[in-house]
């Protein structure tokens, strides 16, 4: 009897944090891979630029890589491209903007070598080995997002991407209801559903909400408007064009990434605006300050972005005062809530009217709410439910959800990154599960995290450093051994030193007389004087330890 064949999909990040979202897709000997993005470091990661998925599986299975698909151009869906292209040779798939964005990002990072693109469209179908792809139009903060219907031998897998369901947007382009329940009525085997807003009520508002709120923004405003926004809300940024033309203001766009992500749109014919309405930053200069609007980064407090330089008067073109007012369209994300405080109470010293989350018609999700999440599994009524893209909460709150529509508890699958899930028409199991490793870079290198380099960064943080140099010749000590501390507190009794500097000068001279090479000096001295460094002054230093044989 032939062993049946199961499709298996291994998620690689996306789960149980917001960020890195990567899937593979795998049937027989082939793999597709869905999204592949970036995750922002925390705070304890000091110096980290960004985190990627460990591509250790991919790498090793590079031949069987048959395309990379992907559902929309945030960060968290693209930013790691460029190190996976470093390591697989694969046609992207994905929507006109989104490959627009992702080419931006590789001309930052080139991968080397060409890259192959296919352009596709919501309702478009491309075969790709053994997956029939069909890419289904949704909404989200962010123009050109799709779902995907993936069909296999085992079944229909529809993975949503980031959605809402929102019936006025401001493209007018609404999430294809009729494609997801058409596919319902056809048989799904697993819906994987976006989490991230599964703990709150009701639904999402609609992205329009902020067009009136706008209005009157600029209706009442008599000096400069400084709008920060997410330089991928394309949809949002035409908004404020807009309302800028409506109030006869001139924009000043401040900020590489928007200028860039406007241009693109613009070029793609997805922003629409006439020529004069945008001006250089010199221009405004010119014109008096009921006349100019600023478009500019910075909504999450990011150090180098334009919003932030303002707040904190280190901008070369803008400097804040009375009479600005400054609206800030964008959620806190998790983690960066100090940073955005210490802006917003930057411009309130500065004299600034400021408007941010607190103002529920400032921003809106993204992401469905309970009633949008609970509509997706109503219309596809999969046999197997998985959560995607939230922390474990987020994927909790969301299969709780699942159960109360009639969706068996054994049918909901709470997966973890690198669980390998394998799904046969009736049945689901988890077969194994890869190690990942944590990968972060910095500088444009890409270390894990069991390396060392964020543990000894976080003791220089704590504990300082302690270097030691020693010189050394044939069979005797001939200059040193000289201590320098940085960031470590010594104790005050001026023995500290004196007395580590005996510790390596007696042990040293022992050594040589026995006929020890430096290299086996060096290595002793190391191991046991940070027992003795710690005896004296209860810190763990960084110790450097060099012995220069002449």
């Amino acid at each position: 009897m032939t062993k049946e064949k199961k499709l298996k999909i291994i998620p690689l990040g996306g789960l149980s944090a917001i960020g890195k979202n990567m899937a593979l897709f795998e049937y027989g000997n082939e793999i597709i891979i869905v999204d592949c993005g970036i995750q922002f470091p925390s705070e304890d990661m000091p110096g980290v630029d960004l985190l990627i998925p460990d591509f250790a599986y991919v790498k090793k299975n590079r031949a069987r890589v048959k395309g990379i698909i992907i559902t929309h151009g945030h960060e968290d869906h693209i930013g790691a491209i460029p190190y996976l292209l470093k390591e697989v040779d694969a046609p992207i798939y994905a929507t006109r903007i989104t490959i627009g964005l992702i080419q931006s990002r590789l001309e930052e990072k080139r991968p080397g070598g060409d890259v192959s693109f296919v352009e596709v469209s919501p309702r478009d179908v491309v075969h790709i080995g053994a997956f029939m792809v069909e890419f289904i139009r949704v909404n989200h903060s962010i123009i050109d997002g799709v779902g995907l219907a993936v069909t296999t031998p085992a079944g229909v897998v529809i993975h949503t991407g980031d959605y809402k369901i929102d019936f006025s947007p401001v493209d007018r382009e609404v999430t294809d209801l009729y494609r997801f329940a058409d596919y319902g009525e056809k048989g799904v085997l697993l819906l994987m559903s976006d989490s991230t807003n599964a703990e709150r009520r009701g639904y999402t508002r609609s992205e329009s909400v902020l067009g009136p709120k706008l209005i009157d923004i600029f209706s009442s405003s008599k000096g400069r408007i400084f709008v920060a926004t997410f330089a991928s809300n394309i949809n949002r940024i035409q908004q404020v064009l807009d309302t800028a033309q409506k109030y006869n203001r001139r924009v000043v766009v401040s900020g590489a990434t928007m200028q860039k992500n406007i241009e693109i749109a613009r070029t793609l014919g997805c922003l629409k605006y006439r020529d004069d309405l945008v001006t250089e930053a010199k221009e405004s200069d010119k014109l008096t300050d009921k006349r100019i609007v600023v478009l500019c980064t910075g909504t999450q407090g990011e150090p180098m972005s334009a919003l932030t330089r303002m707040a904190a008067g280190a901008h070369r073109n803008f400097v804040i005062g009375e009479g600005d007012t400054v609206v800030i369209t964008a959620s806190i994300i998790p983690g960066n809530d100090r940073m955005v405080n210490n802006v917003i109470n930057s411009l309130l010293r500065l004299g600034a009217e400021v408007y941010y989350e607190e103002d529920e018609d400032i921003h809106v999700s993204g992401h469905g709410s309970q009633e949008e999440l609970k509509l997706m599994i109503a219309l596809t009524r999969p046999r197997f439910f998985m959560p995607i893209h939230g922390e474990y909460r987020h994927l909790k709150a969301h299969a709780g959800l699942a159960e109360s529509l009639g969706i068996k508890r054994t049918g909901i699958i709470l997966a973890q990154n690198g669980d390998i899930i394998a799904l046969s028409e009736k049945s689901w199991s988890r077969e194994g599960k890869l190690e990942l490793k944590e990968m972060f870079v910095d500088g444009g290198m890409v270390y894990d995290m069991e390396s060392g380099v964020i543990r000894e960064r976080h003791t220089l943080s704590t504990d300082g450093i302690l270097i030691a140099t020693l010189v050394i010749s044939k069979n005797r000590v001939i200059a040193g051994p000289d201590i320098v501390t940085r960031g470590f507190v010594a104790p005050r009794d001026g023995k500290f030193q004196e007395t580590i500097a005996a510790f390596i000068e007696e042990h040293a001279d022992k050594m040589l007389y026995d006929g020890s090479r430096a290299r086996d000096i060096g290595q002793f001295l190391r191991k046991n004087l940070r027992n003795q460094v710690y005896r004296l002054s209860k810190m763990n230093p960084i110790i450097e330890l060099q012995v220069i044989e002449v």
